[in-house]
């Protein structure tokens, strides 16, 4: 059994290597794009059209980590509240350095709070606003920051000390706020590797 595991890794690495896993579209016709409105952000390019091949949709389905052993060294971080508002926790292995690294980026945290305001008073009230992905999540500063504004957020992270701090920032906010916290320990790219 395990030669047989191991042969079908094998033919499935050169599969993939093979085929890229996300390939353009040269279809001329493009879908019909809504009407631009003053609050909407594009941050794919509209003009290219992505299609799904097998090697994706051949993938096991992906599932969010579940249970996890608290680690004592995993202590939280704060934000600072009159830096970056509303306040949020993550874990960390070094706390105490936080909220430094976090002023480093108020900037980006004013931005996402205000295109988040912006789209739910566009939607009104019930509105669905989205979801989010944070693709190397680290610790999780912008994963429970917009978990904290109300958004579902999918975090990916692959590198082990930074994954499990990610995960402790669950048992440190609100349980109103860690539900909409999902997390994955995988990469994401554009080569399985």
């Amino acid at each position: 059994a395990l030669l047989r595991k191991q042969e079908l890794q094998q033919q499935q690495q050169q599969q993939q290597q093979q085929k890229p896993r996300v390939q353009p579209n040269n279809n001329p016709q493009p879908p019909p794009r809504p009407p631009p409105s003053s609050s909407q952000t594009t941050i794919i390019d509209p003009s290219t059209h992505y299609q799904v091949d097998e090697t994706c949709t051949a993938l096991p389905p992906l599932r969010e980590s579940g249970t996890f052993f608290l680690d004592t060294r995993i202590r939280p971080g704060i934000s600072t509240p009159d830096v970056i508002s509303p306040s949020f926790r993550v874990g960390s292995y070094y706390p105490d350095k936080v909220q430094y690294h976090m002023a480093g980026d108020a900037a980006n945290f004013y931005l996402i709070k205000r295109l988040v305001y912006d789209r739910k008073q566009l939607l009104g009230d019930g509105g669905d606003i989205g979801i989010s992905i944070d693709i190397g999540a680290n610790q999780g500063f912008y994963t429970y920051y917009l978990a904290t504004l109300g958004l579902p957020v999918h975090s990916f992270e692959i590198y082990e000390p930074n994954y499990k701090a990610l995960l402790h920032g669950k048992e440190f906010n609100p349980r109103e706020v860690s539900e909409r916290v999902h997390v994955y320990a995988v990469g994401i790219g554009e080569r399985n590797g």
